[in-house]
């Protein structure tokens, strides 16, 4: 009996070590597994918040399969100086009709004009991406303004559009400046410049205007740079030109007028071609520039342009 009861009392602690043997083991596995998959869920949100700021930051583009309508804005003068220049809206440009998700393109435009430099070579970049991406259109819609410069781009595209009381056309060349010699005389400043070349100092508001150089900067200056906008938007519009009204001659009209002179299409807005197309989704491609950013290169444009006007002569459409 006593033997039977130690026995007893033997297996019972085997049995109770065991078990504290089974539960502890159990114990470890879990906490294990519960750091297994804590370990997952922080590898998860780091992942989530990498991908966010790579998003962010524009090293990867978020994947939206939905089709679209792109858009580009160009507003203010057309210039190197600012973010209307050709080296930032061209490159935008050619990134909008690569991705495959866009239909068609729209540059919504607002300008009185700018540089023929910045002009041609963004007139030539739409050209250049119209036959790169032949399925997919380039339209132009037009806010207040569109002159000159504006509209030696808008001839470029597929279809431009305005509203019926949009300011269009001045498709034309300028040259301005001042001149300071009669001042400089009263307050008996005389100016002191050597040049080589006979020709050098034309454009220099001190000195005296120069017939003949002021009739070589109209026959090989602005005559050449007009005949060339004036085949852009020839080569650009072409057989929708169908009016005699002198188009070239530096007048702008009226939207309504415009479109019946061959200068615009219709009266769509973005929102309009993108549901005439089947296309919901509108999607802005224009180039970001910060606030700060943006204020400076205006600030540089208007200096910039003040000087020129005061130094010398300067060539814009």
């Amino acid at each position: 009996m006593d033997s039977s009861n130690g026995l007893n009392r033997e297996s019972r602690d085997e049995l109770l070590l065991e078990i504290r043997k089974t539960v502890k083991s159990e114990v470890k596995r879990g906490m294990r597994r519960k750091s297994w998959l804590k370990n997952i869920l922080y590898m998860v949100i780091a992942g989530y918040l990498t991908l966010l700021m790579l998003v962010s930051a524009g090293v990867v583009e978020y994947i939206d399969p939905e089709e679209r309508i792109a858009l580009i804005k160009i507003k203010g003068v057309i210039s190197s100086e600012t973010v209307n220049s050709a080296d930032i809206l061209n490159p935008e440009i050619r990134s909008a009709l690569k991705d495959k998700r866009v239909k068609h393109l729209v540059l919504q435009l607002n300008s009185p004009g700018g540089t023929p430099a910045q002009a041609e070579r963004i007139w030539q970049a739409i050209r250049a991406a119209k036959q790169e991406y032949p399925d997919k259109k380039i339209i132009v819609t037009i806010d207040e303004l569109c002159a000159s410069a504006c509209y030696y781009i808008a001839s470029a595209a597929d279809e431009i559009h305005a509203t019926k009381v949009s300011l269009i056309g001045s498709i034309g060349v300028r040259m301005g400046g001042f001149g300071f010699v009669d001042a400089m005389r009263e307050l008996g400043i005389e100016q002191r410049e050597l040049t080589a070349g006979e020709f050098k100092a034309l454009l220099d508001p001190f000195s005296p205007r120069n017939e003949e150089a002021d009739k070589f900067l109209k026959e090989h200056i602005l005559t050449v740079t007009h005949n060339i906008f004036i085949d852009r938007v020839k080569s650009g519009r072409g057989e929708l030109l169908t009016t005699e009204t002198d188009l070239f001659n530096g007048l702008i009209w009226a939207g309504e007028e415009a479109k019946e002179l061959g200068l615009t299409d219709g009266f769509l807005s973005s929102y309009e071609i993108a549901k005439a197309e089947g296309v919901e989704n509108i999607v802005d491609y224009t180039p970001k520039i910060d606030l700060f950013e943006q204020y400076a290169n205006q600030l540089a444009t208007s200096l910039s342009s003040a000087w020129h006007q005061v130094r010398s002569s300067y060539l814009v459409l």
